[in-house]
């Protein structure tokens, strides 16, 4: 059986615990601003932008803004102009909408439309020529399902044979997300892409995170804390240069923009001080929003917060405090994509 991706988890606590993600996509902002320069409108002549993969709305507030502001400045005023989040069915929109009504930094004014689709953004989810500028950020790891099993709970941790499962899995994953964009994308349109990337022999640059995440799961399985067979492997796969490059030429699309940044440790430089406990509490806390809920979602509703408490908070906390070689490396593709002007 395929296991699916949950959600980020709820309640705000997402928004509270990704400010890494955020300094990770202003880095295609300027490429952002250039889309919306040119954004074209749809037939009714509407501007519609698709933040595919929103979470619960905060990390999405400056693109938008960033977005509309360029659009506002090139276009007339009382253009209209939609803001459409995508994320899957079970994602906290209530958070989402919340946010987006009462932040400080929201993106909301005079002929500005809100708007959201609880949709899996591997299928087509909007009408066709209905997007004027795409973007997506920190959303395309996410694969559409766990394609099978796993030496562990990151797809590193995987045997050859396995790790071979989930490559196709990304590729194909990653081909659908093409196809679905240009039926959606309005000719001529840009669709910005920023994401998680690996390094040539694949690996994410979290490896030692998780890593430490899986002993001391196995910890809990060995003290009868854990189940065994209670951990989900993560559904989750950094993609190469070469895995994110090799679909182009493409049908609807041209690259016209792709790079690879070395973005290290966000929260490590935020930790100014060099607190090493305040580093640890923040890492465990960046893992259990993001990768928890799948991780732990084979466990009981009712069990799950006492496991999440102590597996995150106490444990993987403790054990990064400890172990100052624990930390990241992430790597960051961008991407420029244009719809092909004729179908």
């Amino acid at each position: 059986m395929m296991t699916h991706p949950e959600t980020m988890a709820g309640g705000g606590q997402y928004n509270e615990h990704s400010t890494a993600q955020l300094s990770a996509a202003a880095r295609a902002f300027p490429l952002l601003r250039e889309a919306a320069a040119v954004a074209p409108p749809t037939s009714g002549g509407l501007l519609t932008i698709a933040d595919y993969g929103c979470s619960e709305g905060r990390n999405s507030l400056a693109p938008m803004r960033a977005a509309i502001e360029v659009m506002r400045r090139v276009n007339s005023a009382d253009t209209p102009i939609s803001v459409v989040h995508t994320d899957l069915p079970q994602n906290d929109f209530s958070s989402l909408f919340a946010t987006v009504a009462a932040d400080p930094g929201t993106y909301t004014g005079s002929n500005i439309y809100t708007s959201a689709v609880g949709e899996s953004f591997y299928q087509h989810i909007l009408p066709p020529h209905s997007v004027s500028l795409g973007w997506s950020s920190i959303a395309l790891h996410w694969l559409s399902a766990a394609p099978g099993p796993l030496d562990g709970i990151w797809y590193t941790d995987g045997s050859q044979s396995q790790r071979d499962r989930w490559a196709q899995q990304a590729a194909d994953d990653w081909a659908r997300f093409l196809d679905a964009r240009g039926r959606e994308l309005v000719p001529g349109a840009r669709l910005i892409i920023v994401v998680g990337s690996a390094d040539p022999a694949g690996n994410s640059g979290a490896e030692s995170v998780m890593t430490t995440l899986r002993l001391v799961a196995g910890d809990m399985v060995e003290a009868g804390r854990l189940p065994a067979t209670s951990l989900t492997p993560i559904p989750a796969w950094y993609r190469t240069a070469a895995e994110w490059q090799a679909p182009f030429p493409h049908a609807d699309f041209t690259l016209d923009h792709f790079d690879e940044v070395v973005l290290g440790d966000p929260i490590a430089e935020q930790n100014v001080d060099g607190d090493r406990a305040q580093y640890a509490r923040d890492v465990a806390e960046a893992i259990r929003v993001s990768f928890g809920p799948s991780l732990l979602a084979a466990i009981p509703s009712e069990d799950r917060a006492a496991i999440e408490h102590e597996l995150f908070t106490e444990r993987l906390t403790a054990a990064i405090g400890e172990d100052t070689a624990v930390g990241f490396e992430w790597r960051l593709a961008i991407m420029s994509l244009s719809r092909s002007a004729a179908d």
